[in-house]
């Protein structure tokens, strides 16, 4: 390994997150969500009018029962949907996929969360794509690849994506591909790709 410090460190990972709370957040953020439906709001306003003497209606505690049970219960389903979110992210980020190690000079598994931009890796047939990939080589003769991204857009026709073309791509191999890669940050087009070698 040489001297020089890794450019790519200051880029995130490949971490999948979709949860929205964490553990010591869950009940503030929740309730805060909940503060701002119109109906959770009119029933507490109705709870507060009850608990004035003049214009107290029914018991006021009883005026408490249904409107904590609907926060309760509200609760309950939105930290089980977050839970399940979690628990999806898990299994996203614990896949594996082959990446080049510049130590041992050859493909190892590593975890999808693991990926880092600059990594090399190698896909196969029918695989899942587990980032964003700047196509450099390919085994077929007309250096295209087909991909399917229903998982982003919702489309499943195959795209036709082609490598970079370069004479000195076409003897790729990890351990001498020393040209810089600059390319766009991460954004929502998926038919647009900007960048260069």
């Amino acid at each position: 390994m040489s001297n020089f410090e890794d450019p790519n460190k200051k880029f995130a990972n490949n971490y999948v997150k979709t949860t929205k709370y964490k553990f010591w957040n869950f009940l503030f953020l929740n309730l805060w969500e909940q503060l701002h439906r119109f109906a959770n709001c009119y029933f507490i306003f109705i709870v507060v009018l009850n608990f004035m003497p003049r214009i107290e209606a029914f018991g006021k505690e009883l005026a408490v029962i249904p409107v904590a049970i609907v926060l309760g219960l509200t609760a309950v389903k939105d930290g089980f949907e977050d839970f399940k979110r979690f628990r999806a992210d898990q299994v996203v980020n614990n896949m594996t996929a082959n990446v080049f190690c510049v130590e041992t000079r050859q493909y190892v598994k590593r975890k999808w969360a693991e990926i880092r931009p600059g990594d090399f890796v190698k896909l196969s047939t029918n695989e899942v794509i587990p980032a964003d990939i700047l196509l450099l080589k390919s085994s077929e003769i007309s250096s295209m690849c087909h991909i399917e991204t229903a998982n982003l857009d919702g489309e499943s026709n195959l795209k036709q994506r082609e490598c970079v073309h370069s004479p000195e791509i076409q003897a790729f191999t990890p351990e001498n591909f020393l040209w810089p890669v600059e390319v766009e940050s991460p954004n929502p087009l998926l038919d647009r790709f900007s960048g260069k070698m």
